[in-house]
């Protein structure tokens, strides 16, 4: 049997064989998955031994991240916001550069108490309308994904996190089982934006593992914004924002898009590694 130490130096390399940058740190995880120890533990305690039935639960889980499945699919969750998610296949995993997203939300409404209204436009895991809703108290929010398989995840999350009460999800291509009548003070989003021409640079993990449809839009990662902005003000009031996730390459041309339909007043928010992350859109 091998001990915490060999057994981590071994799964480290078959990681490092398959490219995986990682693999110390997935290493560690996958196996403190099955077994409860801490990174302190690996430390003081190396020379631990790893029973055959472990090691066996073990390789199941290395053999999926040898084939460059996502930890977050491998595990079925994703922590986002300090709350955990549930991600398949079906649905992008939880970023913490969309957590900008969050941060610029709650900004904006300082009153936590408020009774307010929050369409998510491709919610996916619903982690964006769920985190918020978890923030104001008060709040509902629609989520809406053109996948029946997201919705599902959407809804088990909600559940999930107690919040289903306020939660609804709806399977809509955008705008299409929306009703024009109901407006929303805050609209939030984060669409595909990633470019075809963009393919080649992405890891197996993203390209080959999460939805194709929640990644790409068109050549230039900018299909959606357009979709988005020729109906979205249909959905808001005078006192209404936006807030979309993009591309730390495409504030200026996702301005100019939501520009040319009559928005004005957009701000540029950066995540925590001082790239454009978020527009920030008011009518």
């Amino acid at each position: 049997m091998d001990t915490l130490a060999t057994l981590r130096k071994k799964i480290e390399a078959r990681l490092r064989k398959k490219g995986i940058e990682e693999a110390p740190l997935d290493a560690r995880l996958l196996i403190s998955h099955i077994i409860p120890v801490t990174e302190i533990d690996f430390a003081i305690n190396a020379d631990q031994t790893v029973s055959n039935e472990q090691q066996n639960l073990i390789d199941i889980l290395v053999q999926k991240r040898e084939k460059r499945i996502p930890m977050s699919q491998i595990f079925g969750e994703k922590e986002f916001w300090s709350l955990s998610f549930k991600v398949t296949r079906d649905t992008l995993t939880p970023r913490p550069d969309s957590e900008t997203l969050i941060e610029v939300a709650l900004n904006e409404f300082e009153d936590k108490n408020a009774t307010l209204s929050i369409l998510d436009l491709g919610t996916g895991s619903g982690c964006l309308l769920l985190t918020l809703l978890s923030e104001l108290k008060n709040a509902t929010g629609l989520g809406i994904d053109v996948s029946t398989s997201a919705i599902k995840v959407a809804n088990e999350n909600a559940t999930n996190l107690s919040l289903n009460n306020r939660a609804t999800f709806l399977k809509s291509d955008w705008f299409e089982k929306l009703s024009k009548t109901k407006k929303f003070d805050l609209i939030i989003a984060n669409p595909p934006y990633i470019g075809l021409n963009e393919k080649p640079e992405l890891t197996p993990e993203v390209c080959e593992h999460e939805p194709y449809s929640a990644l790409f839009a068109g050549e230039e990662g900018l299909d959606d914004y357009r979709i988005i902005a020729a109906d979205i003000s249909s959905y808001m009031s005078e006192k209404s924002i936006i807030i979309l996730e993009i591309g730390y390459r495409q504030s200026s041309a996702v301005i100019d898009i939501f520009e040319q339909k009559g928005f004005k007043n957009i701000n540029v928010f950066q995540d925590l590694g001082g790239r454009d992350r978020c527009l920030l859109i008011r009518p």
